[in-house]
């Protein structure tokens, strides 16, 4: 086999996405917040390019000679990291049936997706409403099973109403990942025994990181705990406590303990999670990168990911976007504990801060009947023309989750559309959804009460 051959072999997985155009009318906005300033050194990855005609050919050949066995009936198709390389999505292919979605693989056989039919459709609508030059949405399930996945892209730098969806913009490394990385430091610092209420006397730390914000200073007017400085992405908060309390070695361990270094997992989503070049030395730079300034990227279904594991109180699920094969279906890999139960509730404690009272509570802080843990990130880089990043990762109901989402809006200086904002409307779609599939499940197993229902909502007499 040759070399390219090989190269493909370990390069290329499973691959899902949706590419279902919807339509939909502006959201208007206002002026960006200045949760960081403009930041010309920041360079993001460029997004990568599309595999040459000669990869995609021999690719093709790869596939076609590694046909899946034929289906057991009894035991299935098996655990999903052995299904070999013929079983390749063709993401070309992937429609809507009824109330599912479905995708023909390229060696003939076809393959039932999680997609949800609600919330596919919703990411897509929030895409073109947003008109963002670049975006991204990844929505997880709590055991890992892709519920929306979304991507779309302008020619116009300050973005169109009509746009092109790409799914490689929900996995491929495009956007620094600002003040979510935050909670990567949040992370490092509760492993080296920092609490959310412990307190820090700071001053400034809206838009920069500054020597002076980095030690005890005469200007240190005020002082607030952690969970106030991830909440509300204070800089100075964030910087100050990672250069007092870790070295670079440690963030790095605990961003590498987050998956963020890495491929995301399991074989059936493309991409990585992050990038990160994490300097050595202790000085400003390592502090200006804890806050999430420098040095680190991330997809935005390495977002979901990093959610999904506070959610699920320190174990990481594996993606995943095929639901059955020919009928068969492919189990869930389990989950994998990468971080102690407590440290993991503790960041959560923080992002609901962001949700109650912080940076995202215009969304989601007037809500009594419902908790949602998140982060929001602001970041604008120019290169390679001007984009402001409006993150927001999270899950809710943050007591109990039923849903992770990633957003992620590359939005030029005048947007429509923020990630909380958007967020915050999958959020509630996908909780309408689980309630009426709850509802649905209740008559199925109760007919007779079901009636009943029905009948008190017709205004009949029941007995």
């Amino acid at each position: 086999m040759t070399l390219l051959l090989k190269a493909m072999r370990r390069s290329f997985v499973l691959l899902a996405g949706a590419v279902v155009v919807a339509g939909g009318a502006a959201v208007v906005g206002g002026s960006p917040d200045a949760d960081h300033p403009p930041a010309a050194e920041i360079q993001g990855a460029p997004l990568e390019s599309t595999p040459s005609a000669a990869e995609v050919a021999a690719f093709a050949n790869l596939a076609d000679e590694t046909p899946i066995p034929a289906p057991r009936a009894k035991s299935g198709v098996g655990d999903a990291a052995a299904i070999p390389m013929g079983a390749l999505l063709d993401l070309d292919k992937i429609e809507r049936v009824a109330d599912h979605y479905e995708a023909p693989l390229k060696n003939g056989h076809r393959a039932i997706l999680t997609l949800d039919p609600d919330l596919q459709p919703l990411a897509e609508k929030l895409l073109d409403q947003a008109r963002a030059p670049r975006g991204g949405i990844v929505v997880m399930a709590p055991d890992g099973r892709i519920l929306a996945l979304a991507g779309r892209r302008t020619e116009e730098p300050k973005g169109a109403i009509k746009g092109t969806f790409d799914w490689r913009l929900a996995t491929d490394v495009w956007a620094p990942a600002a003040s979510v990385f935050k909670l990567v430091t949040a992370t490092a610092l509760v492993g080296a025994g920092v609490t959310a209420d412990d307190k820090v006397c700071f001053h400034g730390g809206l838009r920069s990181v500054t020597e002076a914000n980095l030690r005890d200073d005469k200007r240190d007017s005020r002082c607030e705990t952690l969970g106030y400085g991830v909440a509300h992405s204070n800089n100075a908060i964030l910087g100050k406590l990672a250069f007092q309390k870790l070295q670079p070695p440690a963030l790095e361990s605990a961003a590498r303990s987050l998956g963020l270094f890495d491929a995301l997992p399991g074989a059936q989503l493309p991409g990585n999670a992050g990038k990160l070049t994490l300097p050595a030395t202790h000085d400003l730079e390592f502090a200006r990168t804890a806050a999430g300034f420098l040095n680190v990227q991330l997809s935005v279904a390495g977002g979901a990911l990093l959610a999904a594991t506070f959610a699920d109180r320190g174990e990481q699920p594996v993606p995943r976007l095929i639901a059955s094969i020919d009928g068969q279906a492919v189990p869930a890999p389990a989950a994998k504990r990468v971080m102690p139960v407590e440290a993991a509730r503790e960041v959560a404690r923080m992002m609901v801060g962001t949700c109650d009272s912080g940076s995202a509570s215009k969304s989601f802080g007037r809500r009594s009947d419902l908790k949602v843990a998140g982060k929001t990130g602001t970041l604008t880089r120019t290169e390679p023309f001007y984009m402001e990043h409006s993150w927001f990762v999270g899950f809710a109901p943050a007591d109990k989750p039923q849903v992770i989402v990633s957003v992620l809006f590359g939005n030029p200086e005048n947007w429509h559309l923020r990630g909380h904002e958007a967020a915050k409307r999958l959020i509630d779609q996908a909780l309408r959804s689980a309630s009426s599939r709850e509802k649905d499940r209740t008559a199925a197993i109760d007919p007779e009460r079901a009636l009943r229902r029905g009948a008190r909502a017709r205004g009949d007499v029941v007995r």
